[in-house]
């Protein structure tokens, strides 16, 4: 009896030392957020026109060398944008054509022939002492920027990594929808978005499905880092609305937004997901 308490003992001591030796080595081999890079904001306007900023919002000239993500972005779908109203109408398109060249690099991109507003390259490294040109292909000549790099030094990196949580209210959005409805907001709309892309909107625990019009304050959770929480109106003339962006395709964490909702059938999804619907009346 004596002799099969010891092996019992033994054994549990063994076991502990096997957990402590596998949690260490979990933790020891657990992947930290990826460091944050800066980046180099090409933002277009309705006139297809662009500029080029940086992370403090000061318009590209000169940078440090070194590794830089570069993000183009227009404010609504020009794939869908009616050429009375504005797009790249160059060579018969409406989306953009945008091209960056240089030494060792060469990045286009249409933003998914216009069908998104936003498309973010992976980390580039511009090399020192050298001259980089971006221009818009259906308006090179209006559009060319030129911008050099210098011939040492590194770029600052941002102190907020896109994936560091944050608990931040956010902005709150403009008047996507026009006038005429009341000003006061009428409640809060709780939407998450999990590590696999799939968004959720309730109201007081259940899933949405009608609201009245108006003003409604959107707490969203977003644990996806490769996505955002888009909210947009279904289209129902011509022109295709502009999606309403509530968190950021790199953003993690928490934002409060507030957004005019007007009558008709309205869908949230993220990227190429499924769209959820849900209704809006007078």
């Amino acid at each position: 009896m004596a002799a099969r308490v010891r092996f019992v003992s033994a054994l549990v001591l063994v076991m502990s030392i096997a957990a402590v030796l596998v949690s260490s080595g979990s933790a020891g081999s657990k992947a930290g957020p990826p460091p944050a890079l800066p980046t180099l904001y090409v933002t277009y306007a309705m006139n297809c026109t662009f500029t080029i900023t940086d992370d403090s919002g000061k318009r590209v000239t000169s940078i440090p060398p070194g590794d830089y993500q570069v993000d183009v972005n227009t404010p609504v779908l020009f794939g869908y944008l009616d050429p009375k109203v504005g797009g790249c109408n160059g060579d018969g398109y409406g989306y953009v054509n945008f091209q960056l060249t240089g030494p060792g690099i060469d990045l286009t991109t249409t933003i998914d022939a216009g069908c998104e507003t936003d498309y973010l390259f992976p980390p580039t490294t511009f090399k020192a002492s050298s001259t980089f040109t971006a221009q818009e292909m259906s308006q090179p000549s209006v559009t060319r920027s030129v911008f050099t790099t210098l011939a040492s030094g590194s770029p600052a990196i941002p102190t907020k990594n896109a994936y560091t949580p944050t608990s931040g209210k956010g902005t709150t959005s403009q008047d996507i929808v026009g006038s005429g409805i009341s000003a006061a907001v009428r409640g809060t709309l709780t939407g998450t978005l999990n590590a696999s892309g799939k968004p959720t909107l309730t109201s007081k625990g259940k899933t949405v499905s009608t609201l009245k019009a108006g003003r409604y304050v959107f707490a969203i959770t977003d644990n996806d880092p490769k996505a955002s929480f888009i909210l947009v109106i279904h289209q129902t003339g011509y022109l295709a609305p502009k999606p309403t962006n509530l968190t950021g395709v790199e953003f993690v964490g928490k934002q409060r937004k507030i957004v005019t909702l007007k009558t008709g059938t309205w869908m949230y999804y993220a990227g190429g997901g499924r769209f959820y619907h849900f209704h809006v009346i007078g």
